[in-house]
């Protein structure tokens, strides 16, 4: 059956990872089954998208552009994340009055919030009598107190005003109207579920809101390099991501084995300090700090790998896990929000977090990795688990989950 569905992606851009991927794969793959799909979405994205479609052909996908004025876009440019998600609520309601118009002259049959994959902020579509669903959305997920001891004190505050926010949404008269009006709500992880309120539950499922394409399943290597043994860490240096726990571990693993790489891919508040603590742990000529790169660049290094290690304390999907799955490199992750979903010790390594403390995680993992390093069948037999778990993630199988074929 054919549906008409209308988009709300503030991100969706082509070839940009992250939630620009996530808007723009929900509407090409609900395209690509067959249902026309309308999309509205921010005009600075407009270029990209219109010079993608120029080279790749949609016959039933549709965008419409909204942003308000430069000078109140000037107001916000250049500032911090809290000044982006006020002009996203701000442009949530001016969406509002532009789906008014369009479904006025096209009758649709749903309407479905995409980007960003927030809970916090509420969208004003669910209001237009259209089925509406909400999600997947996510960012109930807290860091475990446990860990966040050594957080710097900056690090502890912005994790403390977040967990308000947390609370807020509860209350929030805005967020409650949202979840009220919805005809589905879809979240990512169940931390996020366990912050609705129960009298929504009964129309709440958890979602994660990434997928993969199966096609970056090619030319994976079972059998790598074994000169070396490499270990690749891929995400924003900051606390949340588990730093500590990665160099800690990368120490521990390393004064067992000579022959192992650490490789670092990208960038943030924590890179100098880091390094610092990698120079006092000797760890220096162990480490290649490579920097942000682009996507393609980041699959080539994943084919030539051997484990990723993601040691996020607070993260509701994780695009770098199911695309270093889909390379046949195992993930060596925590049993908190998405990661958790996505990774299990059949085929990667998955340390549960609770009731331990940060020295006794790190001995887990720095263990469990220690193990593959040492047990080449074993590594090869979690490689090849990993590219069938990976299936279960394709975008095809998660929009069809919602909408069916």
């Amino acid at each position: 059956m054919t549906l008409k569905i209308l988009l709300s992606a503030y991100a969706c851009e082509p070839n940009k990872g992250s939630e620009p991927e996530v808007g723009w794969k929900w509407a090409t793959t609900l395209s690509n089954l067959g249902h026309e799909v309308y999309v509205i979405t921010r005009s600075n994205n407009k270029e990209n998208i219109e010079l993608y479609l120029s080279k790749n052909e949609y016959k039933k996908l549709f965008f419409i552009y909204f942003d308000y004025p430069n000078w109140f876009l000037k107001i916000f440019k250049g500032k911090s994340n809290s000044y982006t998600y006020l002009y996203y609520f701000f442009w949530q309601i001016g969406i509002f009055f532009t789906a008014r118009k369009l479904i006025k002259k096209i009758k649709f049959d749903y309407l479905q919030h995409v980007t960003f994959v927030t809970l916090r902020i509420p969208s004003l579509l669910c209001l237009l009598n259209i089925p509406f669903i909400f999600g997947p959305v996510g960012g109930g997920e807290n860091s475990p107190k446990n860990l966040k001891k050594s957080f710097p004190i900056i690090f502890k505050l912005k994790e403390f005003l977040r967990d308000l926010s947390n609370l807020y949404i509860k209350i929030s008269p805005l967020i409650n109207l949202t979840l009220f009006k919805s005809h589905r709500i879809f979240v990512c992880t169940e931390e996020s579920k366990k912050i609705i309120p129960l009298k929504y539950h009964n129309k709440t499922e958890v979602l994660l809101a990434i997928g993969i394409e199966e096609s970056l399943q090619e030319n994976t290597k079972l059998i790598k390099d074994k000169n070396f043994f490499n270990l690749i860490f891929a995400g924003i240096l900051e606390p949340r991501k588990g730093t500590s726990i990665l160099l800690k571990t990368f120490s521990l693993i390393k004064s067992k084995n000579k022959n192992v790489i650490l490789n670092i891919v990208g960038s943030g508040t924590m890179l100098d300090s880091m390094k610092k603590e990698a120079s006092k742990l000797n760890l220096n000529s162990s480490i290649n700090w490579l920097g942000q790169i682009n996507r393609t660049e980041l699959i080539d290094l994943f084919h030539n790998n051997d484990i990723l290690i993601a040691p996020y304390l607070r993260d509701s999907g994780g695009f770098v896990i199911l695309e270093a799955m889909s390379t046949a490199l195992p993930v060596a992750t925590l049993n908190i929000g998405g990661p958790a979903l996505m990774v299990d010790n059949e085929c990667g390594v998955l340390i549960d977090v609770k009731y331990k403390n940060e020295n006794q995680i790190i001995s887990e993992l720095a263990l469990e990795i220690n193990e593959l390093i040492h047990d080449q069948e074993k590594l090869i037999y979690k490689r090849k688990l990993s590219l069938e778990k990976i299936k279960k993630f394709s975008w095809e199988k998660k929009v069809s989950f919602v909408y069916g074929r």
